[in-house]
């Protein structure tokens, strides 16, 4: 039996105080990566996996993607989302759920994103459903942590556990997974950080039927 998802318990004051400028700056960069693939692809139909307290969410236009989905282990977090963009209204769907237990129809949505999230779930599974829930000329976003760099403190017990939880994914391995479920490697870079750390973001699409939407 797998082990409980350690970022349910994580407060999203813990959560954003360790992402933010005073701990490992990485919201930043992570909503800038957002906002590019989102202005690139102009989904009608967006699925956020791990959408946290709803960072980058500002960079959705509500005249162009219709339906965006968000879904988190943590309910403290979406609750958070929603006040800060109820704006979005009705668009924006947010689920509180393990994604390996979410359950959406096949082809429900033209680009999905996920964000260091591959780290702390089983890759293959969570592939697997995004290959399933891709349109035909959807595509996939994805953000993986890589080694090295400087460590950060961590302001608490709850985000140690995360720390200890996370496994690495080398990028080759993740590409592997996609070509195996018929979505091939349309781009990829590596994103400097903040004390040496690095992300790497790939842009998956499906190996017949045209390029990233």
């Amino acid at each position: 039996m797998n082990a409980p998802n350690p970022w349910t318990i994580v407060p999203a004051a813990d959560y954003e105080h360790h992402m933010g400028p005073e701990g490992v700056d990485q919201l930043a960069p992570l909503s800038a990566l957002f906002q590019e693939v989102v202005l690139a692809a102009q989904p009608d139909r967006l699925l956020l996996v791990g959408c946290a307290t709803g960072n980058g969410l500002e960079h959705v236009d509500p005249s162009v993607t219709r339906r965006i989905v968000g879904v988190d282990v943590n309910l403290q977090y979406l609750g958070i989302a929603r006040q800060r963009f109820f704006h979005l209204g009705p668009r924006l769907e947010l689920y509180n759920a393990d994604i390996a237990m979410f359950r959406a129809l096949p082809g429900s949505f033209d680009l999905v994103h996920a964000a260091l999230v591959f780290e702390y779930l089983h890759a293959e599974v969570l592939v697997r459903r995004i290959s399933e829930w891709l349109a035909e000329r959807g595509s996939c976003s994805a953000v993986l942590q890589l080694p090295g760099g400087e460590g950060a403190e961590l302001p608490s017990r709850a985000m140690q556990l995360v720390a200890r939880a996370m496994r690495l994914v080398p990028p080759e391995e993740l590409t592997g997974l996609f070509a195996h479920y018929g979505l091939g490697l349309r781009r990829q870079r590596e994103v400097p950080l903040r004390g040496g750390k690095r992300f790497w973001h790939g842009l998956f699409a499906r190996n017949t039927g045209g390029g990233p939407a």
